[in-house]
């Protein structure tokens, strides 16, 4: 598939987009909704983060927009999503996204399953993504981080341990949109803006399988730059070695 664009011809001349840059060692959790550490975000400072793709209609999509708008993600991608279209996982590396993990098949709770089981839903995706990029150039391998976004929010006290013996970084946000209930484009609009007002800086949650989050992420953006708001990029310190080796007998071990 071709994803050549307008706005992806234009995004060389971009400049880069401030990176805010997170020490994964030990496993930090991240995210005021839920825990003390902001990750750093200074006043007015915004981190846009999209749960739940690749999806096949709404990423390229949203792609286009953060292009045009010369702003760098993080994508919390879903493992059977990446295993069906790796095609779109490569693309979110080649355009400079950071990329995350959301577990394999999304489960709405991982403490409703054994602990077991909750592993390996984690293990599975980073292995689909990771699997996704084993043909892209190293650095776009690269572009897979020690980030980790439970479903739902919905994280467990073991696996944060887990995760973070591997030096994987557990990412919460600082606020919603609620672009996963059935609202207007409009609604999220306003909700997003409504809360990002009251907290001043932050992680913000969308998702790219939402095509009324793409209807409107591009006047949300510019909004955000009117009243005076910049955007940053979340990537990882130092990256996590392991996450972009494709060699065989890393495919099915990690994290």
């Amino acid at each position: 598939m071709c994803f050549a664009t307008a706005a992806q011809a234009s995004a060389s001349d971009c400049p880069a987009t401030p990176k805010v840059l997170i020490d994964a060692t030990g496993g930090p959790t991240i995210g005021t909704m839920q825990y003390k550490n902001g990750g750093g975000l200074k006043h007015k400072e915004i981190a846009l983060t999209f749960d739940d793709g690749p999806n096949p209609d709404v990423t390229p999509r949203i792609l286009d927009i953060l292009d045009k708008h010369c702003i760098k993600a993080t994508f919390f991608l879903v493992g059977i999503y990446a295993d069906a279209r790796p095609d779109l996982v490569r693309e979110i590396a080649r355009r400079g996204h950071t990329i995350g993990t959301h577990t394999y098949t999304h489960p709405d709770n991982l403490r409703h399953l054994s602990l077991k089981a909750a592993k390996s839903q984690i293990t599975r995706g980073f292995a689909a993504v990771r699997n996704a990029l084993a043909d892209a150039p190293y650095a776009e391998r690269q572009a897979l981080a020690p980030f980790f976004r439970f479903p739902g929010l919905n994280d467990s006290k073991p696996l944060i341990a887990w995760l973070g013996a591997q030096d994987i970084a557990t990412l919460s946000c600082s606020f919603g949109a609620d672009d996963w209930k059935p609202v207007s484009s409009n609604a999220i609009y306003a909700r997003g803006l409504s809360a990002i007002q009251s907290e001043g800086r932050g992680i913000l949650i969308l998702h790219d399988t939402k095509s009324r989050t793409a209807d409107m992420l591009s006047r949300f953006i510019v909004t955000l730059e009117k009243r005076g708001y910049s955007f940053v990029q979340l990537a990882p310190k130092s990256p996590n070695p392991t996450l972009a080796d494709t060699s065989p007998n890393m495919r099915t071990s990690l994290p």
